[in-house]
């Protein structure tokens, strides 16, 4: 049992946040798409540094609209055919490298032949960029946390590679590169006529199974993914919660052999309250196909990938100083809080309020999932606790002695059954509050004026029972 003494009338702090969601939200996408085939050939078996056929597939668009709309994009196919010199030589160039927080990259090389940038990131090949012999390349790329910016330059019937690590989001690098390589002697660009393709952007539904589809080479794919996982990720350079949706699996091959991979990720974003923030999604097909016709050797190296950055008008993001996870029926939900009492969740946030926990910050909140709610408090330590809803035993009006003088006060009995507790009361009169103290070893403790708050005319108390304030 706890006695707290409520002491009337001057005017109490309180916070409150309430959610409204739309139905269909105003989202802005932006659409990058980038298809390549390297096709080396060889005369009489083993393949030589002669004769390679380079094709690239290019759209990138932006646009806004509402959610679950589809839009056209305009894609431009060009066809290289390259000839090298029979020996290599030694290149010596720089690399630089700048990602920012808006889910673009700048890359910047003096090297010769580059066709390629791909983005490494736990697990997932990205192809940014792919083209020939650029030396100032602007693009969109999702970097999540440490990854890799990876550079592919033709090289005879081969390609080579040079790896730059990225530790994080809004980061440049600079390296100088030594590369062997085969000499491109004769290039040919053959331009196709531009085509139109269709896409659609629709944001994922938390927690539910999600359909994808990847369309490539004229045929689309499409599959259901029952898993995710509940973890954080980066957008827009902060660390929010987000659920992440996966797949893989191997691309059939119809004549001779090879191993092509087909991967995409799907990560959702939350912002203040738990609200949608925004999504990526990722599609790539990577891979090799030896083909050996008579007395001609065809070796295509495959990198495709389709990218999506959605975000969602008029969200927020949450800074996060802490996070936690906590659990509803069984369900992981993460949690991300802030010193200044914002939270954002995996679960929809009903009610947030910044609290003091063991004279450190916290964030109490009622949190929502599949219509299931629970109260948890979040603290600086990143751990979560639940909060235990309980109801007054008793509520009594009398008169308390403090500081020389008389107040008249409301005596409250609640049972004590969990680390930390919450309920409410209706203030006498309704009257403001000069302060919340307890009762312990027949002293009046005061409580910190963090931990009581107004919701919908009721004084809302946080107490840690085990706790001496």
């Amino acid at each position: 049992m706890k006695w707290l003494v409520l002491l009337l009338p001057l005017l109490t702090v309180f916070a409150t946040i309430l959610i409204s969601a739309s139905s269909s939200p105003t989202i802005h996408v932006y659409y990058q798409r980038y298809d390549s085939v390297y096709r080396a050939s060889g005369i009489n078996g083993p393949l030589s540094a002669s004769t390679v056929t380079y094709t690239v597939s290019s759209a990138t668009y932006n646009t806004t609209l509402s959610d679950g709309k589809t839009f056209k994009v305009t894609y431009n196919r060009t066809v290289y055919t390259l000839l090298f010199a029979s020996s290599p030589e030694k290149f010596e160039g720089y690399v630089n490298v700048s990602a920012y927080t808006n889910n673009t990259i700048t890359i910047k090389t003096d090297l010769p032949d580059l066709i390629r940038i791909v983005i490494m990131s736990a697990n997932e090949t990205e192809l940014i960029w792919a083209g020939f012999n650029a030396t100032d390349i602007n693009a969109y790329a999702y970097i999540n946390g440490t990854s890799e910016v990876m550079l592919q330059f033709a090289n005879g019937s081969t390609i080579a590679n040079a790896t730059l690590a990225i530790n994080k989001e809004n980061v440049s690098i600079s390296n100088k590169i030594s590369l062997y390589l085969f000499p491109v002697t004769s290039v040919e660009a053959k331009v196709s006529v531009s085509g139109e393709l269709t896409a659609t952007a629709q944001i994922p539904r938390r927690y539910s199974p999600l359909l994808v589809s990847i369309n490539y080479n004229g045929t689309e794919s499409n599959a259901t993914v029952n898993g995710y996982k509940v973890t954080t990720a980066y957008f827009n350079g902060t660390l929010t919660p987000a659920l992440f949706w996966k797949g893989e699996g191997l691309v059939p091959v119809m004549s001779g052999k090879g191993n092509i991979r087909a991967d995409f990720e799907t990560i959702e974003f939350y912002g203040v309250n738990g609200t949608i923030l925004g999504y990526i999604h990722i599609s790539s097909i990577v891979g090799n196909l030896e083909m050996i016709p008579v007395k001609i050797g065809l070796n295509y190296n495959i990198a495709f990938t389709e990218l999506k950055i959605v975000t969602v008008s008029g969200v927020k993001q949450v800074h996060a100083n802490f996070m936690g996870y906590t659990y509803i029926n069984g369900v992981p939900v993460m949690i991300v809080g802030n010193d200044e009492g914002n939270i954002t969740s995996t679960a929809i946030v009903n009610i947030s309020h910044l609290v003091i926990v063991n004279n450190h910050k916290g964030v109490l909140a009622e949190i929502t999932l599949n219509s299931t709610s629970k109260f948890v408090v979040l603290t600086e330590a990143n751990t979560t606790h639940n909060v235990s809803v309980t109801l007054p035993l008793l509520v009594n009006v009398t008169n308390v002695h403090l500081n020389g003088n008389v107040h008249v006060a409301q005596k409250v009995v609640v049972n004590v059954s969990s680390q930390y507790i919450l309920f409410n009361v209706t203030t006498l009169n309704n009257g403001s509050i000069i302060g919340v103290y307890k009762v312990e070893n027949d002293t009046l403790v005061k409580l910190n004026s963090s931990n009581y708050f107004i919701i919908n005319g009721k004084l809302e108390i946080f107490d840690d029972p085990s706790s001496t304030y």
